[in-house]
């Protein structure tokens, strides 16, 4: 009898590597490009464009770069932990739940933003003043 895998076990074999692979590099490219586009124009993008402006740059950078870190290894705790510990199904409608809640939301400070609502970049600006008014109330 020949112990050798026939070809069609080898293809099977080597078309499930490639799909690993695929799923993992799929993944990182969709979550890379959430991300990136979730974060872009944001507010915590404004914080750190204005801080790097007063402050130091690697400063700001190593802060930015670390608080992502941590929001990052929490959502893939979050991602890993809830279908583990609550039912798939229910993790599937509490995510429904909270997409269509954020996404209302997002929804909502649109309309009031068009409306003239608060501008991010003003608010940021004045936040960061009134922290810096602050630090100097203090040295002085």
């Amino acid at each position: 009898r020949d112990w050798r895998p026939t070809v069609s076990q080898q293809r099977a074999t080597h078309c499930g590597k490639m799909t690993l692979d695929n799923e993992f590099l799929e993944g990182l490219v969709k979550s890379g490009m959430m991300i990136l586009l979730s974060e872009i124009g944001d507010k915590t993008f404004f914080i750190a464009a204005i801080m790097a402006m007063r402050h130091s740059r690697l400063t700001v950078f190593s802060g930015a770069i670390g608080a992502l870190g941590v929001m990052t290894a929490l959502s893939a705790a979050m991602g890993w932990a809830a279908p583990n510990l609550i039912s798939k199904d229910v993790t599937h409608y509490l995510a429904v739940g909270l997409f269509f809640f954020f996404g209302l939301r997002s929804l909502y400070d649109a309309v009031v933003a068009w409306d003239g609502g608060s501008d991010e970049l003003a608010e940021v600006e004045a936040e960061l003043a009134d922290e810096d008014e602050k630090k100097k109330g203090k040295k002085g």
